[in-house]
C-alpha cells in the first residue's frame, strides 16, 4: 500500500480533514462552557460531558472512519483518553 492510499477513502478522494461532525462540536461547546463555567459543579459536568463527546466522535471514526488515516487518528484519541497516564 502507497502512502497516499493511507489518506484516501475507497473512492480514492483524499481524506484528511473533513467538516467536524456533530459530538466533535459537541466536544468543542461543552469545552468551552466548562472553562466559562462560574460554579465548580457546572464545570465539572461541562467537562464530562466534553470528554463523552470525544470519546464518541473517536469510536465512530476507529469505527467507520473514511480513510485508514481517520481511522487512525480515532483510534489514537481513543487510546489516548482511555489507556492511564503515568
Amino acid at each position: 500500500m502507497a502512502i497516499t492510499n493511507f489518506f484516501r477513502d475507497r473512492n480514492g478522494r483524499v481524506r484528511i480533514f473533513e467538516a467536524p461532525n456533530l459530538p466533535l462540536l459537541a466536544w468543542a461547546g461543552f469545552g468551552a462552557a466548562s472553562m466559562m463555567a462560574l460554579t465548580p459543579r457546572f464545570q465539572g459536568l461541562m467537562g464530562r460531558l466534553s470528554k463523552v463527546s470525544l470519546l464518541f466522535w473517536a469510536l465512530l471514526e476507529t469505527a467507520g472512519g473514511r480513510s485508514p488515516f481517520r481511522r487512525t487518528v480515532g483510534a489514537a484519541v481513543l487510546a489516548g483518553e482511555v489507556l492511564p497516564r503515568s
